[in-house]
């Protein structure tokens, strides 16, 4: 019964975490400051800065 349990945390830990991820993306894409980001999803900044740094830089409009 415990070890049920204990696998239903860790799924949802997991999850959270992954969710947690994406929405760190979107803001990254969105131009959202790293320190918002941060501030907005409750965890450490080298989280989010291991995350946001991956991504490409936006192309600005008009720009070949």
């Amino acid at each position: 019964m415990a070890g049920k349990a204990v696998q239903d945390t860790q799924d949802t830990n997991e999850a959270t975490d992954l969710l947690k991820d994406i929405l760190i993306v979107q803001l990254g894409v969105a131009g959202v400051p790293q320190q918002t980001i941060r501030e907005i999803i409750g965890c450490d900044i080298n989280r989010v800065s291991r995350i946001v740094k991956r991504l490409k830089p936006r192309k600005l409009r008009g720009e070949a």
